[in-house]
């Protein structure tokens, strides 16, 4: 359905491609194979380079699993070809190294050697380490082949250090690297450390279900046991492998191979001879020439055994002419010809590298210096935009000392200040007029002396409360008391406070709070430390601060102007000392509905 809703040729390729993962995946191989093929034509008929890549891969692994090497040999070259007219060298990478796998069974190491080098350049160059384990390993199979136990261990130890890094090895390039590191420990003779080796990659592959890893592992432990003359158990373990394996054709003709092996070392030649045969006349076997060499030395040991010498020298003819064919000195040299070049270019690229790093390090040093003398510029501009600021702020600070010794000493107060030491003349109180006018007269002198300091010490503070309470009590005819309260705790001479800062709370709740009640008034101010703040309370007994604001009838310009300058005395000073100064105004009677008044708190951090 997929299919025959797809409109244009590249939706086309795209549902047939999924169509043949998806049989891949359920063990359809050959539907799979089929689909892919569909997928295929019409990506050449379009001349879609990624698409031919990516499904020719596909398509070609395939084939290889069918047991056809010439069909997908010829396909991965194909796919190559159109994937290096594109710029996915991840895609690239992959397609030449599978190249260099096939070439590699079929004993061509010569062209093994060249794409495989090839695959590694192209990872490398680009920084693509996505799966690079798995080029590593394949490059480590092919020295295998070649008996070149060095570069073989050298291709295992790079894949090993990268085998936990995320994204550079799937499951079963990280079970590869474990049957390498014991096929080189086998290859030493180190049977119990190959056979540790060949135990962990069992457990690995049993944890994470990869049935083939499973196989390989129980195989390669049969191989160690055959050494050591343990035939039985070798082959019991062979005869547990059929269970794991894949049953591609290689399985098969390995398998059949590793018995026949076996059976000669029990003595058991017809038995060795009927595999050998069986898998000498499989003409897949062509495409494996390790497998092959096997076959053929079965044949000769195991005619040679039952006395067939006839076939069995002519079994050894054809022994040597495939042996020298694949392994020719020639060969040998090409290969190591083709390391040669790799590892000179790889030299190379990291001078290449490394000059490149030089320049980059030479273009830092200019960015960092211009970019430090920007920065020394946005300082300077930075620095000049501060003290201007600085010096508005020193300039508000100033007018707000004005504005505030302005309504400290409106002419409100003066009137009714002098009017009382005048009414106490004509009374003939002079004593009281004297105490009257010594009092206001430390009052205006304080006032006006620390309008002029941003702190004060809190005992002057409490002296300029004291004195204005005194006058404010005189004035009234004693219709109030007042008490002021200072923890003991609390070092007046020392702790400093912003000038003032209590006084229009205070003012506030002789003149609005206190006033028209008809009993008794009482005034209570506490000053007390907790932690790193000064918590000043004023509290009266008044009408409280609910009532006043609605029945309020006298005028609102002193105490408005009072509050409007504390306000923003708290902005400027929070601003300017990243300390804020905070105030809480509660009406007694919402707590508490037998009481009246209103209870002010003032929090000052010190």
């Amino acid at each position: 359905m997929l299919v025959d809703e797809a409109s244009d040729s590249v939706s086309k390729i795209d549902a047939i491609y999924d169509l043949g993962v998806y049989l891949d995946e359920n063990g359809d191989l050959d539907g799979s194979t089929e689909q892919m093929e569909k997928a295929l034509h019409i990506a050449i008929n379009v001349n879609a380079h990624e698409k031919i890549g990516r499904i020719g891969n596909y398509v070609a692994t395939n084939y290889l699993m069918q047991g056809d090497m010439d069909r997908s040999t010829k396909t991965y070259k194909l796919a190559l070809d159109h994937a290096e007219l594109t710029d996915d060298y991840s895609q690239i990478a992959k397609i030449s190294m599978n190249l260099a796998e096939n070439f590699n069974f079929s004993g061509d190491y010569k062209n093994a050697i060249k794409y495989g080098l090839n695959s590694l350049k192209i990872k490398e160059t680009e920084g693509d380490w996505v799966r690079i384990c798995y080029h590593y390993m394949a490059m480590s199979n092919i020295f295998k082949e070649t008996e070149d136990l060095a570069k073989r261990e050298e291709y295992i130890s790079l894949a090993y250090s990268k085998k936990d890094e995320e994204g550079c090895a799937s499951v079963s390039d990280i079970a590869k690297i474990y049957n390498g590191l014991g096929g080189v420990a086998q290859q030493r003779l180190q049977y119990e450390k190959a056979l540790a080796y060949y135990d962990t990659l069992k457990i690995f592959c049993e944890e994470n279900g990869f049935n083939q890893g499973i196989n390989t592992a129980l195989i390669n432990s049969a191989l160690i046991y055959q050494e050591q003359g343990e035939y039985e158990t070798a082959l019991e373990l062979v005869v547990e492998s059929d269970a794991y394996a894949d049953q591609t054709m290689y399985d098969s003709i390995f398998s059949d191979n590793c018995k026949a092996d076996l059976y000669l070392s029990l003595d058991k030649p017809l038995l060795a001879l009927n595999l050998a045969l069986k898998n000498i006349n499989r003409p897949e076997l062509d495409f494996y020439s390790a497998e092959r060499l096997k076959s053929l030395k079965f044949l000769y040991e195991a005619n040679f055994r039952l006395k067939n010498f006839d076939e069995a020298y002519r079994w050894n003819d054809s022994l040597h002419v495939y042996q020298d064919s694949i392994r020719s000195q020639d060969v040998r040299t090409a290969i190591a010809d083709l390391e040669m070049q790799y590892q000179t270019e790889k030299k190379e690229q990291q001078i290449a590298l490394l000059q490149a790093e030089n320049l980059i390090r030479q273009q830092e040093r200019i960015v960092y210096l211009a970019v430090s003398v920007v920065l020394l510029l946005l300082f300077a501009v930075g620095a000049l935009l501060y003290f201007k600021n600085k010096r508005e702020n020193d300039l508000h600070l100033i007018q707000l000392r004005q504005q505030l010794l302005r309504s400290q000493m409106n002419p409100h107060f003066l009137f009714n200040a002098l009017g009382s030491i005048q009414n106490f003349m004509y009374k003939n109180e002079t004593k009281k007029a004297a105490s009257y006018l010594g009092n206001f007269a430390r009052l205006t002198r304080s006032i006006l002396e620390q309008s002029a300091e941003e702190f004060i010490l809190l005992s002057d503070e409490v002296e300029l409360l004291k004195n204005y309470l005194e006058l404010e009590q005189i004035r009234g005819k004693n219709n109030f008391t007042y008490t002021i309260d200072v923890d003991k705790n609390i070092d007046t001479e020392f702790v400093k406070i912003p000038p003032m800062l209590v006084q229009p709370f205070v003012e506030n709740a002789v003149k609005h709070g206190l006033r028209n009640i008809d009993y008794a008034g009482d005034l209570v101010l506490s000053f007390n430390e907790v932690e790193d703040d000064l918590h000043v309370v004023v509290r009266d007994n008044g009408c409280g601060i609910n009532k006043q604001i609605k029945n309020k009838k006298e005028s609102k310009a002193h105490r408005s102007m009072s509050m409007e300058i504390f306000r923003e005395r708290q902005v400027v000073l929070s601003k300017k000392y990243k300390k804020e100064i905070r105030f809480f105004i509660t009406d007694l009677s919402e707590t508490d509905s037998l009481q009246s008044g209103t209870e002010v708190k003032i929090i000052i951090p010190l």
